[in-house]
């Protein structure tokens, strides 16, 4: 073991949330990037109650918040997070020191400009920060990224270096011309990950069927591009309730049909399908940091 190794080893060791990470090797979590093509569509809701939904089939989840500024998954857990990525340079600071712990025992970081700043570091300081997240490796099921919305070059520095991306829309015609538009700037990047949808705020499954018809038309047609259908959330005044308790959906309303078609997407995810090993946090930052 190098002494760097070493050193990482040593610094988590006391940790009850990673200690196991060096203790156990396991298939490297899968990266999950997660955007729209617009704000307003409830991306970082399902983000959330996602990660939640996965915890709660024993997954260990971890959400890093990417959108520039607006700390909205602070704001839906309900907590703050004091420190962000870059806190990983401060003296005596470790991974540990920069995640808070949420419900059902889910890990957010935050990240905001402080991501978009890993580019203007040292060869040093940046293998610092990426060795210290690639411990989740070791520990994460799933790492949830959330991005901004749009199709900033930012945004889509996130899409295009993920394994897996969902994209997330609404039947409304902007919203889906949005949608759309990120599937265009996707492909204009020459993209390899899975994309997926979902279609929030459906008021029956025939609307979100064709929603998602329409757009894996256009996209295989005029861009070459397949996108697989994940799912479907119902519109539901619970979640509104919920924003407003700051308390997430899955833990405020359980029961509630928003609730339980999230948890269907999350057990698709997990055992609908068969998917290519994952290149992990590590492999996931290398290929962002080449689109910067």
């Amino acid at each position: 073991m190098s002494d760097q190794a070493e050193k990482l080893r040593q610094m988590t060791l006391n940790s009850p949330i990673l200690k196991t990470a060096i203790l156990k090797q396991k298939p490297k979590s899968r990266v999950l990037t997660i955007t729209s093509g617009k704000g307003g569509v409830g991306k970082t809701n399902f983000t959330v109650n996602l990660a939640l939904a996965l915890a709660a089939f024993d997954q260990k989840v971890l959400v890093i918040d990417a959108d520039l500024g607006m700390a909205n998954v602070e704001v839906v857990l309900g907590c703050s997070a004091p420190y962000s990525i870059l806190n990983l340079l401060e003296g005596g600071l470790k991974i540990t020191d920069v995640v808070t712990e949420g419900p059902r025992g889910i890990l957010f970081m935050a990240g905001g400009s402080g991501i978009y700043h890993l580019a203007n570091l040292s060869d040093v300081h940046l293998q610092h920060i990426v060795s210290q997240l690639s411990l989740f490796d070791n520990w994460a099921d799933f790492i949830l990224i959330d991005t901004g919305a749009g199709i900033s070059r930012n945004v889509l520095n996130f899409v295009t270096a993920a394994d897996e991306v969902i994209i997330i829309t609404t039947p409304e015609p902007t919203a889906m011309t949005d949608a759309y538009a990120m599937m265009k700037a996707y492909a204009g990047q020459k993209g390899d990950a899975l994309l997926r949808l979902v279609v929030n705020r459906v008021v029956d499954r025939d609307e979100g069927q064709m929603v998602v018809e329409k757009l894996m038309r256009v996209s295989e047609r005029f861009l070459d591009v397949s996108i697989d259908n994940l799912g479907y959330v119902y519109e539901d005044r619970n979640l509104v309730k919920a924003v407003k308790k700051q308390v997430p959906l899955l833990l405020s309303f359980p029961e509630a049909i928003s609730s339980r078609c999230i948890e269907g997407i999350a057990k698709k995810l997990l055992y609908g399908e068969n998917v290519e090993p994952s290149r992990g946090i590590r492999g996931f930052f290398h290929k962002f940091l080449e689109y910067m």
